[in-house]
Parts: C-alpha cells; sequence; structure tokens
C-alpha cells in the first residue's frame, strides 16, 4: 500500500525542515533523500542526497539500506543495492528489516535460494513480522511450493489482519490453490476494508 500524497508531502517538508537545522545530520539527509524518491520518483536527486548522508556517517546502516531500496532498486542497479543492503545488515545485523531488505532484493535478482535462506534470518530474528513472510511466500512461489507459500501468507495475515496487500496476496494464493472458498472470502475482506480506508489498487 502506498502512502497519501498529502503524508509524502509532509514528510518531504519535514525532513527539508531537518536539513535546514542541522545540514552536517546524517539522519536528517537520508529522511530527505528517502522523501524525494518517495515524493517525486527522482531517484537521481535522492541519490545524491543518499551519497551525502552516508559521507557524513558512513555507519549509519539505515542510510545503506533506504539507497538500496529507494534508489538502486528502483532504477534496476541490482547489484550496487545487494551490497548496499549488505553493508546496512553489517552495520545492524539484528535488524529484521534489513535482513527481510536483503531477501527481497535477490528476489528481485532471481537468486531465489539465497533470498530463502535469508526469509529464514529475518523470520528467526522476528518470528512476529508480518513482511517476511509476504517476501516468504513470493520466494517459495517461484521455487514452485506452493503450499508453504500460501502457509507463509497465512502467518503473515495472522499478523497483520487489516494489511490490504496480505489479504490480497492471501486471496490470489488460495485461488492458485484451488481453494476457491476461501480466496472469495479474502476478496471480501478487501471489499468490506475499501468501505473504511483507502486500499490501493
Amino acid at each position: 500500500l502506498r502512502p497519501s500524497t498529502s503524508m509524502v508531502t509532509m514528510a518531504l517538508s519535514s525532513a527539508a525542515t531537518a536539513v535546514m537545522l542541522d545540514d552536517r545530520s546524517a539522519q536528517a539527509r537520508t529522511s530527505l533523500a528517502q522523501a524525494k524518491a518517495r515524493a517525486h520518483w527522482n531517484w537521481l536527486e535522492a541519490e545524491l542526497e543518499f551519497q551525502r548522508a552516508i559521507r557524513l556517517d558512513p555507519a549509519y546502516a539505515t542510510s545503506h539500506h533506504w539507497y538500496a531500496r529507494c534508489c538502486l532498486v528502483p532504477m534496476g542497479r541490482l547489484d550496487e543495492a545487494r551490497d548496499e543492503v549488505l553493508l546496512a545488515q553489517s552495520l545492524d545485523p539484528v535488524s529484521s528489516i534489513i535482513a527481510r531488505e536483503v531477501a527481497s532484493i535477490h528476489y528481485s535478482a532471481r537468486d531465489y535460494e539465497v533470498a530463502l535462506a535469508y526469509c529464514d534470518q529475518g523470520i528467526e530474528l522476528n518470528p512476529h513480522f508480518p513482511h517476511a513472510y509476504f517476501i516468504l511466500s513470493l520466494v517459495q512461489e517461484k521455487l514452485g511450493d506452493f503450499d508453504e507459500a500460501l502457509a507463509a501468507l497465512l502467518r503473515g495475515a495472522q499478523l497483520a489482519p487489516k494489511s490490504p496487500r496480505m489479504i490480497a496476496s492471501l486471496g490470489r494464493a488460495q485461488a492458485m490453490a484451488g481453494r476457491k472458498d476461501d480466496a472469495m472470502r479474502s476478496l471480501a475482506e478487501i471489499s468490506e476494508l475499501e468501505r473504511t480506508r483507502f486500499v490501493s489498487t
């Protein structure tokens, strides 16, 4: 689910203000870079901000993580993205979010066995992190293990019962597994959520 335009605009404004207050802050520069990438999809300009942040504090893991996720992956520079996110992981080895990102980038590069190993690592670090199960389901699907993919999504949906993305993915997996009634119930859940909140299509 993508954030609303107003939320992204507010984030960009807040990050720009933080940089004005302290242009030597790697955290502020990183937030500004991420906001620029998400607000305008201006990855080249965002990349310059990420690089400034990394020069200010090379040991700040979030700079490397978000540089990989918000710039390098959208630009298709997956080898560089992998290197940056692995560097982030070396700086913050107990982050389940970064482990999930390593898995996601390997998935994008079609290196599914390695992606699977990082999914397992992320879940071991935090077994209650729903998005780790989402990436795991995608990897298992590519490996042809549809039962495991469905099991991963069921666990993810338990942990994030109001996530449209998770419910929609679960419905798709249920349909692929021939579980039509379950898939229809998931579709009904999405329709119900649309009554009270924005659901990305």
